[in-house]
């Protein structure tokens, strides 16, 4: 007597298309659209398996449109080191940027979907031991605006150095300033000079446009200074506002570097 077979498991896209009836490719965008559910579970892609038996439901309020590249603003942690390569693993984002650590500020009305952590372009990173503004965007011409050196962005860091009792000295404080601002040179080319400023007794402010990697920690020891913390404030108009560190947020659609 023969064994009763079981169909193979087959994938969702292909399950959901003939369901509806669609294309397949349709069926794909509301897929990764976060539309789909399987089993009352949303499930976001659409090679998933599914058997015969499972209930598979299309969102009452499903939109058939394509995914729009998006960019999002994190707060990175002094000591977090970013991998060398290029885009973010996805595995790496899946584990950056949970819902449990977006913002609560948030006012882009963006969806969170799992598409949103694939190929995600880290733009003008941050060294290990800095913290503050860091972008990942899906979208190339982002990146080209942050990176164009032909009108560098401003960034503006915010620097706390040790303690040193040579800095109780007017005259000493004023000295930092102005080798601060002093030109600096890269490869025989003049690199943006550093408007900076004093905001209190230990923490300095620096505006620079194009910053380049090591520039700010260059400039403080030119300046005989002992760095205990530097974080990225502010690039272009786009800034940290109240953003804790270790969260993040996405890029509304008014927003612009």
């Amino acid at each position: 007597m023969n064994e009763p077979t079981h169909p193979e498991p087959q994938r969702l896209a292909k399950r959901l298309a003939a369901q509806l009836p669609c294309s397949r490719r349709d069926a794909e965008h509301y897929i990764a659209g976060g539309w789909v559910r399987v089993d009352g579970a949303v499930v976001e892609e659409p090679m998933a398996r599914v058997r015969d038996g499972q209930v598979v439901a299309l969102d009452p309020k499903a939109r058939l449109e394509p995914l729009v590249p998006v960019t999002l603003v994190w707060h990175k942690p002094a000591g977090q080191a970013l991998p060398d390569e290029s885009p973010l693993p996805d595995e790496l984002a899946a584990r950056w940027f949970v819902a449990g650590a977006r913002f609560k500020g948030d006012r882009s009305g963006v969806r969170p979907l799992k598409a949103h952590g694939h190929k995600l372009l880290p733009v003008a990173p941050l060294d290990v031991l800095a913290s503050g503004l860091m972008v990942f965007t899906q979208n190339p011409g982002v990146a080209r605006k942050i990176t164009d050196a032909s009108s560098p962005l401003e960034h503006e860091w915010l620097v706390e150095v040790q303690d040193d009792p040579e800095l109780d000295d007017g005259a000493r404080r004023e000295a930092v300033l102005q080798s601060l601002g002093k030109a600096l040179f890269f490869d025989g080319w003049a690199v943006p000079t550093a408007r900076a400023s004093w905001q209190s007794e230990r923490r300095l402010r620096l505006a620079i446009k194009g910053t380049l990697p090591g520039q700010v920690a260059h400039l403080a020891e030119r300046a005989g200074l002992r760095l205990a913390s530097v974080r990225r404030q502010r690039l272009g108009r786009i800034g940290l506002d109240g953003l804790p560190s270790g969260q993040w947020r996405y890029l509304a659609a008014h927003e612009r570097f």
